[in-house]
């Protein structure tokens, strides 16, 4: 199949673009230019991969670290492209090249989530390699997997050649450099492994269990960092600038398992943040940035932090977004702060509804502390307002779920004493027990006591609250992985061959086919969600460096005491294990900040008069064909925010830009000449320098052509003579003619419409069919209409259109 039947027939699938290499900031080193190469893949949707910073991290840190090695991406297909890629016999390919997963070096899988397992094998299958390390042969890739899921390598272990386990930045650019010795020596796979294993934080499952000490980046090293991601064209979750602005926490939510993996502490200076974002504000023109950490407020110079942030984001009309903010000490008048440059929504995580269980799972966080800081936000004027529970959790009671709902109606009735209406939210989430946690030997409850606890959350809240909940069968399959053996490879296995796959979407997930593969493999699921006996071994005892098993089940103990374990920048070391006698004496440098209290100056308002308007002309061609209006109206925001373009902007909160694409084009449908509008707060004019700037950046098949000055009020849509569309493949002629002469007919939603009366003029010969439209009220005949009404789709023909202007 050529590239040309391929990329005609994309057009059958759901948002063909996620699918296509359309997207600014790509790598542009070529497959053949390096002699190592890895592809990462998020086993998840485009959408969300996307939104993965330790990918980009990994993209960057190969990508330009190295002079040898390159970086591609793949991601999983949605179920309606992988009948597309198995109808016609096509590989799973790398986003950049569009060459098959099996021809490069390493394909390396993050796991953030037990629940995209069997997605693992879902790629692998769909890149036609092996399942299993022990089927593969030489001639295929290595398999590795990394990220916090790979803390307990052994449910996976039979079908990835190595793990690696902590910080990959360093790891990744050793693995490259061996993989060069590998080629340069003509070493076989096994000396290649056997070599990986003497690396630190690696772990190859073929060599049995071994003891392997975590790796750890100690300095978050700026170079490291990512300044020019990927930027999507197609819609994401999460899309903005991120900067990790701390790793590690010390909190020690008995919870939380990235709070102890992620250990040591290490930070970034506020210069070097600032730096960050404005740098790559620069090189995406992002909407939106977001300070990356466990807990933000933590860190040492947050309130200096802050004001040096939102001073940038006001004056680059950039959103600023503050996840993870501590409640406790945390002053209300400082969400005003955060007005002027978002109004969203604000988020609070109590956990717990009772202080008694609170200090079970070391939350530092009283009732006071959440209902003066409620009360503090609705006085202000916030009228959107989230909480974060969890239900499960270890030594819980029937009376700490009364609590919770008691908890909600005491928010709801502080609401009622301010004026205007609000949006409350509660999400609720079902504890699971984690490897190197305290919890890591707690049973998981069961899905009937969950499904108890979820119905009288329901029927005692109140109705204001938007209430969300976790799906029971899903928390339980992630707490059946999470602690599993090798024996849950099984049962992976047999699942995925059943049909399991995307066990993180509720409209994909079935749990019947759970069971079976649990059945058939004989895992007793009652048995592996039991509570663990302390004096057993774990599977991933063999792991090391994380967080003592002593600490652990002290801090167990502690649990069961209602004992809190402050911040080891508080009281000092507690002894976990996971920090260096130096990353202890350092943590004195960073200080947690007694009070969260920060000014901002005041900013004047932003205005943004009409002063004039300025028409951009451009085609969209090849592969940009596959880009949606919104996706290009997105694509237009940031290259007009990444190269200052004066846009007007509108709206007092969340303010958009002001521009608009004249006659909207359709997906699928390639163009000579479009029109995108644009208003102006200040006179200018683009030059030649800047549509070539333009052009060097846009995504493939999108170009500027020319842009010319109009009044402040005038639209070019006023001068359009008309739309000139070229259709060609094969038809009948008859069809066509009596389609064109037709008054009105039904279109594809069963609507009449206007036919006649919108073609100026057509003509029929040798497969090709050229339209020429009349703009009628700003409208014109719709092409897919037209298709549709000849039997035909933009998968079985090809068209192309141009905007006729009388200038």
């Amino acid at each position: 199949m050529s590239i040309e039947e391929f990329e005609k027939a994309l057009i059958k699938v759901s948002k063909p673009g996620s699918y296509l290499p359309l997207e600014m900031n790509l790598s542009n080193i070529s497959f053949n230019e390096r002699p190592v190469r890895f592809v990462l893949c998020y086993p998840d949707l485009y959408e969300i991969g996307m939104s993965h910073a330790g990918g980009k991290i990994l993209y960057h840190v190969i990508n330009n670290l190295t002079d040898f090695a390159l970086c591609h991406r793949v991601y999983l297909p949605k179920p309606d492209m992988q009948v597309f890629l198995k109808e016609r016999g096509i590989p799973l390919y790398a986003l950049e090249s569009m060459k098959p997963l099996k021809e490069y070096d390493f394909i390396g899988f993050s796991l953030l989530t037990e629940l995209v397992y069997t997605n693992v094998l879902k790629v692998l299958e769909l890149s036609q390699i092996p399942l299993r390390a022990s089927e593969r042969v030489e001639e295929f890739p290595i398999i590795q997997a990394g990220g916090t899921c790979a803390l307990n390598p052994l449910p996976l272990s039979p079908f990835i050649d190595l793990f690696v386990i902590g910080d990959g930045e360093k790891v990744m650019l050793e693995l490259a450099d061996l993989m060069r010795e590998k080629k340069e020596k003509g070493l076989a796979k096994k000396e290649f492994l056997e070599k990986a294993a003497e690396i630190e934080g690696v772990y190859v499952p073929v060599f049995g269990k071994r003891p392997v000490k975590k790796a750890v980046f100690r300095n978050l090293a700026r170079e490291f960092y990512p300044v020019k991601p990927v930027v999507p064209s197609v819609e994401t979750v999460h899309d903005r600038i991120v900067v990790e602005a701390m790793r590690g926490c010390l909190r020690g939510c008995r919870y939380c398992q990235a709070g102890f993996a992620y250990r040591p502490y290490r930070e970034r200076s506020v210069d070097e943040i600032v730096s960050i974002v404005n740098e790559t504000f620069r090189n995406t023109g992002y909407e939106e940035a977001s300070l990356l950490s466990l807990s933000i407020s933590d860190h040492s110079r947050f309130n200096e932090l802050i004001p040096a942030v939102m001073k940038l984001c006001h004056s680059e009309m950039i959103g600023l977004s503050l996840p993870s903010m501590r409640v406790k000490g945390f002053n209300p008048d400082l969400a005003t702060q955060l007005m002027k440059i978002r109004k969203s929504s604000f988020t609070i995580a109590p956990e717990a509804a009772t202080e008694r269980l609170r200090k079970v799972i070391n939350k530092d966080l009283s009732d006071d502390d959440i209902f003066s800081l409620v009360e503090g936000l609705f006085e202000r004027g916030w009228s959107k307002l989230k909480f974060y529970f969890m239900i499960g959790l270890p030594t819980e009671t029937d009376e700490d779920i009364e609590a919770l709902t008691e908890l909600l109606w005491k928010i709801h009735k502080i609401g009622k004493r301010y004026r205007g209406r609000k949006h409350l939210a509660a999400g609720f989430s079902i504890f699971v027990p984690k490897p190197f946690t305290p919890f890591q030997w707690e049973r998981f409850i069961s899905t009937e006591e969950a499904r108890a606890k979820i119905e009288y959350i329901k029927r005692y809240s109140p109705k204001t609250f938007r209430l969300r909940f976790h799906n029971p069968e899903m928390s339980l399959l992630e707490a059946l992985l999470t602690r599993g053996d090798e024996r849950m490879a099984e049962a992976i296995e047999v699942a995925f061959r059943l049909g399991a796959s995307l066990d993180s979407w509720d409209e994909y997930f079935r749990f019947d086919v759970w069971e079976r593969a649990f059945r058939e493999t004989g895992i007793n699921m009652e048995d592996e969600i039991a509570e663990r006996p302390i004096d057993k071994p774990l599977p991933w005892d063999f792991i090391e460096g994380v967080v003592s098993r002593k600490f652990l089940l002290k801090e167990r103990e502690k649990a069961y005491r209602e004992e809190r374990t402050p911040d080891c920048r508080i009281v000092g070391c507690h002894g976990c294990g996971a920090c260096t006698p130096e990353e202890v004496n350092k943590l004195k440098d960073f200080p947690i900040p007694e009070r969260i209290e920060f000014s901002v100056p005041p900013v004047e308002r932003r205005e943004f008069p009409l002063i004039s308007k300025v028409a951009f002309f451009f085609e969209k061609r090849g592969k940009s064909r596959f880009l949606s209006l919104l996706d290009i109206n997105r694509v237009f925001t940031r290259i007009f925010r990444r190269f200052a373009v004066p846009v007007r902007y509108q709206g007092k909160f969340n303010p958009h830009p002001r521009f608009s694409i004249l006659l909207g084009i359709p997906t699928g449908v390639e163009s000579k000449n479009e029109i995108v509008e644009v208003e102006l707060y200040r006179e200018f004019l683009p030059d030649e320098q800047l549509l070539s700037d333009f052009n060097d950046v846009l995504p493939e098949g999108l170009r500027f052509k020319k842009v010319v000055s109009l009044g402040r009020k005038a639209s070019l849509l006023e001068q359009v003579k008309e739309v000139v569309y070229k259709v060609e493949g094969d038809f009948d002629v008859d069809t066509v003619k009596s389609v064109l002469t037709a008054q009105e007919l039904e279109n594809r939603k069963g609507k009449l419409t206007q036919v006649s009366p919108l073609v100026a003029d057509f003509s029929v010969s040798k497969g090709i069919i050229t339209l020429h439209l009349n703009v009628i009220n700003g409208r014109i005949l719709n092409i897919q209409d037209f298709l549709f009404w000849i039997g035909k789709d933009l998968s079985s023909v090809s068209v192309e259109r141009e905007i006729v202007v009388g200038l």
